[in-house]
């Protein structure tokens, strides 16, 4: 039985334990019908010789007592009753001559030379022409000659009905073993879809919290699952730990770093003449320090959902065009073409700092991917009722594998190990069109590239003020 690769079924274990079922369903009904056919031809071969062993006696008695003539009318009574078969009777002398023939007719369907390999007490069966059925035969010694006895098999209509309902439910026995092996199989691997799932949730989201259904029946399949939640736990232990060591430090580190870059600043201040380079580098090195660990405890509190927002009616088109002023001799120091598309006025009710500061993050990003003689393109338009920034760049894009996780702090893909940076300015992105109430996308762009998508609610939700 061969399945199209369309349909998938070829790569669903639910599918072939469906096929090994349904097999093992019509091998054992196969089987079953084969003992039945054996049993039920040797239970009706056994009837119809015993009815032909009962009447050879009484055909021998009457040939001993009344002769020929005798035999010949018995055998014709012996056939006429009700239900009896028409007996076919040969007296043979010892000398091979046949002495009587009946009824003559139906003995020419069928061969009496092959009645000598019938021993007397035995049992032969003598194949008829056409569509003669075979004909069950005997023997018994007379003082006359060999008397044989025999009676057209009946049982051959009833074994070719037998095969023909055989037939007429191999189609319904092969769809019941296939379904019902689809429903075993659903139910045996409902566990393991649900471990899948929540792996796949786990890959695709991060979110460690995630756990595996345990269903209680103390199985192989619920202790596996109990493993698994158990890794998942330990990970998220570690995760969680890891995340919060990370925020302490920043929160610890902003402190002693702002008074650094404090007490340097005076110096610098009370030093007369020329700026000192080396107190001018401790605070560009400060800010950019402090610069990271607050990105850190933004996303932090992002992730928290403590996020402290300052709301005012913001122009997105023109907070757009701002930051391409701010990066326009970046792009032209690198040969990458940086332009805005026209658009009217946007008005939202946004955090116009840190919606500034994502919006530079995407574009910073497109930036350092883009090669030069490459574009970045920033469009901002209304979307469904949501302002939508678009960023796109004719980089080499973000692997399929790398979507997923580049939204997350602290991660860097291949490619941008050569990079500067920590892994933090798309998570600053994500973690401020959460706190928002939007969300922020990465897609492919045909022949090449990468179109990130900044969605942002144009009023606070809950605002019914246009209602």
């Amino acid at each position: 039985m061969t399945l199209p690769d369309s349909l998938g079924l070829r790569q669903s274990i639910g599918a072939r334990l469906a096929l090994a079922y349904a097999a093992l369903f019509l091998v054992s009904t196969a089987a079953l019908f084969a003992l039945a056919y054996v049993l039920l031809s040797g239970s009706l071969r056994d009837r119809d010789r015993a009815v032909i062993a009962g009447e050879v006696g009484e055909f021998a008695e009457e040939l001993a007592g009344g002769g020929l003539e005798a035999l010949r009318e018995e055998v014709a009574h012996a056939s006429d009753e009700p239900g009896a078969p028409p007996y076919a009777v040969r007296l043979v002398a010892p000398d091979g001559r046949p002495v009587l023939t009946t009824p003559g007719a139906l003995w020419e369907s069928y061969a009496p030379a092959a009645l000598a390999s019938v021993a007397p007490g035995r049992w032969g069966v003598l194949d008829g022409h056409g569509d003669a059925p075979p004909l069950d035969v005997t023997a018994t010694e007379t003082p006359v000659g060999t008397l044989y006895v025999g009676a057209p098999a009946a049982r051959d209509e009833v074994l070719e009905r037998f095969r023909e309902l055989f037939a007429l439910i191999l189609i319904p026995v092969l769809m019941l073993g296939f379904g019902g092996g689809l429903v075993l199989a659903r139910r045996a691997l409902a566990p393991l879809r649900s471990l899948a799932a929540t792996v796949d949730r786990v890959a695709t989201t991060g979110r460690l919290g995630e756990r595996v259904p345990v269903r209680g029946s103390g199985d192989e399949l619920d202790a596996l699952a109990g493993q698994v939640n158990g890794m998942l736990a330990r990970v998220e232990a570690l995760v969680v730990g890891m995340r919060d060591t990370l925020d302490h430090a920043a929160h610890d580190l902003r402190t002693p770093l702002t008074r650094l870059r404090a007490g340097a600043e005076r110096a610098l201040l009370d030093r007369p003449g020329a700026p000192d380079p080396v107190l001018s580098d401790v605070v560009e090195e400060t800010d950019a320090v402090l610069a990271v660990l607050n990105a850190v405890m933004d996303v932090a509190e992002a992730e928290a959902g403590t996020l402290t927002l300052h709301r005012t009616p913001t122009d997105l088109a023109g907070l757009a065009v701002q930051v391409a002023d701010v990066y326009d001799l970046v792009a032209e120091e690198t040969g990458i073409a940086l332009a805005v598309e026209p658009s009217p006025p946007l008005v939202a009710s946004v955090d116009a700092a840190r919606v500034r500061q994502a919006v530079a993050n995407l574009v910073d990003n497109a930036l350092k991917y883009t090669p030069a003689g490459g574009s970045v393109r920033v469009a901002v338009g209304e979307e469904g009722g949501a302002a939508v920034i678009v960023v796109t760049d004719d980089g080499p894009g973000v692997p399929p594998e790398d979507r997923p996780r580049i939204w997350d702090r602290l991660y860097r893909g291949d490619k941008s190990r050569s990079e500067r940076g920590l892994g933090l300015g798309l998570s600053v992105v994500r973690a401020v069109a959460e706190a928002h109430g939007g969300t922020a996308t990465v897609e492919d762009v045909p022949g090449g590239g990468s179109r990130f998508v900044l969605r942002l609610p144009v009023r606070p939700p809950g605002d019914l003020s246009s209602v």
